[in-house]
């Protein structure tokens, strides 16, 4: 029996996500779409229900797991009414606008007894999972510093996506949409959770999206600091790709580029481990660009079928939630904002 996916929202991510559901998972149909100005031109072009709502889809007993692919300002209340229709959820980066709305989330898929997981594609790719897998084998001992950076020369082009809401800090900010990925790789990497953060944010561009470059750090349990810095303000030729990660160790370090390669310094010396195959980032059925994508979806399938949580839950999701507004507190109130004390309801 396959497992009917639907999925809510129909730009360039519902785009992508249609394209997994229907193309590359055996066992799982693409069950419809609904939501945005292109739900008929992504369910003509593949094949799919064209459902008159999100309500309606989301209350659909074709439709067992919903990915929810629309803005962020949207993600609560659509998760909300998912999980209480008893559909298991897959719901995309930033999760939520703020913690509390993350908590809420988490809370309503609890009760209901469904799965949570929100999309971190990046630990599902080649080199940052085998970065993951150096430092669990102990490639470089204890992590103690972490550095994360995307230098983008300009922002992300929404006329060949054609999704200009992202502009909107109201919708998205700048730092939540990229840093999503950052913190949750920092996290994922470090094996600690950040206490401590201080943020300063700014724009070197009259171009939007405001506040286009930020620098950022964080003081991590155990000890371990990390720094992000992000900016789309880098003048051309760049600096290399959009997420770079260095790993430091006691006794060694990891440097990767998520969309390059990944080098080792171990005994004195670098080596380079592995290479990420090219892929079109801006392609929405790019096969190779899918299969990070595919893998985290397979992912959820499997931990409702074993009754396990999905790699990347939404407990996950909070906390790197957290990490983004604290940073964006700390930016606007130009000190340092304790994570420990930043509860839901500051949000």
């Amino acid at each position: 029996m396959s497992i009917g996916v639907g999925v809510v929202g129909s730009g360039f991510m519902g785009r992508t996500w249609s394209a997994v559901a229907a193309t590359c998972l055996p066992g799982a149909r693409l069950a419809g779409v609904a939501g945005g100005t292109r739900a008929p031109e992504v369910a003509a072009e593949f094949g799919c229900r064209l459902f008159p709502g999100v309500p309606q889809l989301l209350e659909d007993p074709a439709v067992d797991v919903v990915v929810v692919a629309s803005p962020p300002a949207a993600h609560r209340d659509q998760v909300v009414t998912a999980a209480r229709a008893g559909k298991h959820v897959l719901v995309e980066k930033p999760m939520a606008q703020d913690p509390g709305e993350c908590a809420e989330m988490v809370a309503a898929c609890e009760e209901a007894g469904v799965r949570l997981a929100v999309v971190s594609q990046q630990r599902f790719r080649h080199v940052p999972a085998t970065a993951r897998r150096l430092i669990e084998e102990g490639a470089i001992g204890r992590v103690t510093m972490l550095r994360a950076i995307g230098p983008e020369v300009g922002f992300w082009d929404t006329a060949k996506t054609r999704d200009a809401w992202k502009l909107d800090p109201a919708q998205q900010t700048a730092y939540a949409s990229w840093g999503a990925h950052a913190c949750d790789l920092l996290r994922w990497l470090s094996g600690a959770e950040a206490e401590v953060v201080f943020a300063l944010f700014g724009e070197f561009s009259a171009e939007p999206p405001p506040m286009r470059s930020a620098m950022v750090t964080y003081g991590l349990t155990g000890g371990a600091m990390a720094q992000v810095w992000m900016s789309y303000d880098i003048p051309a030729p760049g600096l290399g790709g959009g997420l770079q990660f260095l790993v430091v160790g006691a006794t060694g370090m990891i440097e990767f580029d998520a969309y390059g390669t990944l080098r080792l310094a171990r005994d004195g010396a670098w080596t380079t481990v592995t290479r990420q195959p090219d892929f079109d980032a801006t392609n929405p059925r790019d096969p190779v660009r899918l299969g990070a994508y595919a893998a985290q979806l397979g992912d959820l399938l499997e931990a409702v079928a074993q009754g396990r949580p999905p790699a990347v839950t939404g407990s996950d999701g909070l906390l790197t939630t957290r990490m983004l507004h604290g940073a964006e507190r700390s930016a606007q109130r130009g000190a340092s904002v304790s994570l420990r004390n930043l509860s839901v309801s500051d949000s």
